[in-house]
Order: structure tokens, then sequence, then C-alpha cells
């Protein structure tokens, strides 16, 4: 064996970890044979095991039109050395060596080395065996990068989806993102079909020709033939369903069918991605939707339990409007400890009282109804804020309660041609007087939560409304709304909401104040609660 070919069959071997793609094959295997004495040409040609031609390579002169024919016979003929053909006699060739490999599902191939009389055979078909054995390890280890690199960019694509997915709680949304993940990643469109009471319904459509998707979905005849198509597998019990440009996944979690996903495919067969990873998607779009239907009932529930610890009406009082709002935390799944309401008293006064229960939960809910209750019952029957304050504050202490309880009472009482308000306050925020010719006024709190000190410090301040002024109690969920950055609402934009409110009806106050803070920043973790008692223009 040639020293040189040594060499070169050295080289061959080291270079083959470094090739990922069966492009470059040719130019890395094919020179050095053409580099043997007596060798004028070198052809590799790529094929199927069942002889259907894919591509042509060359070292030395190329395959021309006119002789593919003769080296397709060469390459599939039953002899390993042919005379020369065409473009190969006309540079000096006398024969055609051929040696073919057939790798285990994949192509095949052969490579044809064309010598003239000088070549020795037997150390060109040497030479050949050793190329061969070199191009088919090079083949496996590109087929095995690919899979490699395949499942990479698969896992990939399911965490981000996984990470889009739960990204939101509510279902409609993760249904409809479920469907935008997909496209065009995994699939040229896909349907997200929600199943309920035995039935499919379309609840996402994505594809990459959205005017092509809509004008079938607007055919009935087509839209209809997709449901089918869909049901076969709800139906059937089966996993999944597939055909040559469609494959259905069912979405279920805890024993219960959520749904299927309908991936459409306008593509290679090859590129059509495994129906395991399809599998693995629809897995992690059922826990994505489940969540999110869990979170919603749940947020429902949370939702209609608060309402329980809320005044199901506000009284009307001669010469005052009075409105609430109440707004629950964001992504909160817990009973909150905010509370307020309103009550008239024997002599006339009206005492709207608000408070916070530290803490959510089981716990808080049944001790913020107590506070309610408790403050609303005693001042109804009479007693004074600081007498109704601390009977609570006793309550609170003889419970053994590690929570605290800030609080406010507002009494309100007609004098002259407006009115006078009293306030009281346990560590709770203090009010604000919306004036109707002037600039909003901040009262005054002070004060400490109950529950903690056996007698409780309360903090006292009186305030006059005209006609026209607004009183705005609330919770600190109103002020402490703030901005990833840490800017609370309090700093600004509570006063700018304030001087645009100037003049609003008490609903509009509560509302718009209760939607600012809560639009105001990221994430809100804490409920707003705001009270609002207006004196009417013709108060009596």
């Amino acid at each position: 064996m040639p020293l040189p070919w040594a060499a070169a069959l050295h080289r061959l071997w080291r270079g083959v970890s470094a090739l990922n793609d069966r492009d470059d094959l040719a130019e890395f295997v094919l020179p050095p044979l053409l580099e043997l004495p007596g060798v004028r040409a070198v052809w590799g040609l790529r094929h199927t095991a069942d002889n259907r031609m894919l591509a042509y390579r060359w070292a030395g002169p190329p395959v021309t039109e006119a002789d593919r024919p003769a080296a397709a016979a060469a390459a599939f003929g039953p002899q390993s050395v042919v005379p020369a053909f065409g473009t190969l006699v006309a540079h000096g060739a006398a024969r055609v060596v051929r040696a073919r490999f057939d790798l285990p599902e994949d192509v095949s191939g052969s490579i044809l080395v064309a010598v003239d009389d000088t070549a020795d055979l037997s150390v060109i078909s040497v030479c050949l065996g050793q190329v061969v054995e070199v191009t088919s390890e090079a083949v496996r280890r590109i087929a095995l990068h690919r899979v490699e690199q395949r499942q990479q960019i698969q896992d990939a694509l399911l965490a981000e989806a996984s990470l889009q997915m739960d990204a939101v709680l509510d279902t409609a949304q993760t249904m409809q993102r479920v469907a935008r993940m997909t496209v065009p990643a995994i699939a040229e469109g896909c349907l997200v079909y929600e199943y309920d009471a035995g039935k499919l319904i379309l609840r996402s459509a994505v594809h990459v020709d959205m005017r092509r998707l809509n004008a079938a979905l607007a055919d009935p005849a087509e839209a209809a033939r997709f449901v089918e198509f869909a049901s076969g597998v709800v139906l059937g019990g089966g996993p999944s369903r597939q055909c040559d440009k469609a494959d259905v996944q069912v979405m279920r979690a805890r024993d219960r069918i959520l749904g299927v996903l309908l991936f459409l495919f306008d593509r290679d067969a090859d590129r059509v991605p495994p129906a395991e990873f399809l599998h693995d998607v629809a897995s992690r779009a059922a826990i994505a939707v489940d969540n999110s239907t869990l979170y919603e009932q749940r947020r429902r529930e949370v939702a209609a339990m608060q309402q329980h610890l809320l005044p199901s009406r506000l009284p009307e009082v001669d010469g005052l409007v009075v409105a609430a709002s109440y707004t629950v935390g964001d992504q909160v799944l817990e009973v909150g400890g905010d509370f307020y309401d309103v009550v008239l008293r024997e002599d006339g006064t009206m005492a709207a009282l608000i408070g916070d229960v530290c803490g959510r939960g089981v716990d808080a809910a049944a001790l913020t109804g107590m506070a309610r209750h408790t403050l609303a019952a005693l001042l109804q029957d009479g007693a004074s804020p600081v007498r109704a304050m601390s009977r609570l504050n006793t309550r609170l202490r003889l419970n053994g309660s590690w929570r605290f309880v800030t609080a406010g009472v507002a009494t309100v009482r007609p004098d002259g041609d407006g009115f006078v308000v009293g306030w009281t306050s346990a560590g709770h925020p203090a009010p604000v007087v919306l004036r109707r010719d002037g600039p909003a006024e901040p009262g005054q709190g002070g004060g400490s939560p109950l529950g903690i000190l056996t007698e409780p410090r309360l903090g006292r301040s009186e305030l006059r409304l005209a006609a026209g002024d607004t009183l705005v109690i609330f919770t600190d969920g109103l002020t402490e709304s703030r901005k990833p950055g840490g800017r609370m609402f309090e700093e600004r934009a509570f006063g700018e909401t304030l001087a645009r409110l100037r003049g609003s009806a008490a609903d509009a106050v509560v509302k718009e104040l209760s939607l600012a803070a809560a639009s105001y920043g990221g994430v809100r973790a804490d409920d707003i609660a705001v009270v609002a008692i207006q004196v009417r223009e013709t108060a009596s």
C-alpha cells in the first residue's frame, strides 16, 4: 500500500467526527481516491436501496447528463469492474471499479473509480473498500448528529412551549397560545378543540396561511371534516390519529379528556415530527389548560366567598351618596382580609368602617367576618368608634390569634350646610377628601393595629365636607400597588388620579381609583377596598 495513501486514510478517519452535513461528504472522501496512481475520475452516487437515483457528486471530470444512465448501470449492475464509458473514456479511463454500501434505515450509495491501464486494480479495490468504510461511518455519525440535533430542537420547542403556555392562567388565552406556539415550528397549522359535554368546540386556529384556513373553516363541509377527523380519536379512545397531512393528539389531564390538537402539515414526510413528540406537546398543553381551568374555578370560588364577607347593599342617607368597590388581587387563590361596611345609627349619624386583616386564607376570612360584624353591630347599637374598636381589640386578644387588624371608622353627621366627619384610626391609612372646588386634602391616620396591645392606641381627627365634596376611605392595597421598579401608586399616580376625578360621581370615584391602582404596575397581590361618601349638591 503506498505510504501517501496511508497518510490520506489516517486524515480521513480523523476527519470523520468533524462532518455534520452529508452534502460535505463527497468533497471529503472522493478527492483522496483521485490521488491514487492511474485514477482518472471518482464519482459518488447517492441512491435508495431499491436503486432510485438521488444525487451525483464527483472529483475530477464531472458526471454529464449523457453519462447518467451508464453511471447508474455501473452502480446497480452485478459486476464490480466494468469498461469505461462516455466522459471517462475521453479522459483516458479504461475501466471503472465500483463499491457499494447500504445502510439500514438510510439512503445507500456507490463510488465509481475510473482508472487507466497503469492502475493496479487490486490496490484500487482495497483503497476503495477502505473509503467505503470511512463513508459508512461518516454517514452513521451524521445521521446520529441529526437525531441529536433534532432532539435538542424538539426539547427546546417543548420547553419554550411550556413556558409560553404556563405564562397565562386564563383558559381561552392558554388555548390560543397552544396554537400559536406550534406554528410554524412544529406544523403549518394547528386547531385546538375543547371537549365539552360530548362535543368538540373549536377554540383556536392558527395557520401559516390564515386566509386558506379561514376559507376552509368557513366551508361547513370542510369544517365538519376537521371535526370528524378529530372526533375519531376521542370516540376511538386512542391517544392519536394520523394521516399523510394531519395528526390528532388528545389533551388529557387527571383522567379527563380536555380536548384535542389537530396538527396540519404541508412539508416533506421526513420533516414531520414523530408522534411521540406531538404527544408530548399535547400532554403539556393539557397540563396548562387544566391548570388554567382549575385557577379560574378557584378564582370564582374565592370571589364568591369574598362577596359573602361584604355587605350586600349600602344604606341610603339623606344628603349623601355612598359607593364602594372591592377588587381581588391578581393571581390570588385565597380569600383576602379587606372589609368594609356602612351602618345608620339611631341618632341619624352614619358610620362607615373599613379594615384589613393580616394575611389570607380560611383563618383570615373567618377573622375578617368576625371583625366586620363586630364593628358594624357595635356601631349600629350606638357604641362610639373608640368603644367599638376597643371591644374588637379585646376579642382578638382573647382569641390568641397572631393576626392583627388595621381599621378605620368615619362617623358622618349633618352640620349646617355640610357634614362633619369624625375619623378614628387603628393603624389604618388616612382618608382623603376630594374637594369640589380645590385640590384633594389628605386626612390624618395614626394609631396602632388592633390585636397587638392590651389597650389599643387610636388616632382621631375631624374633617368637614361641603356640598360636592367626597370622602374617600380605602385599604393599603390601593396606595401600595407598585411598578416592577418599585415605585408605588401613592407616590405620584394617586394624586394625579384624584385630581382627574375631581367633580366625578361617587361610584365613578371608587371604580376609577381601583382600576387605576390595579393597572398601575405588574402583578398585584393585595386586594383593594374603596368607599366614597359624597355630599349631594343639594344637601339637606
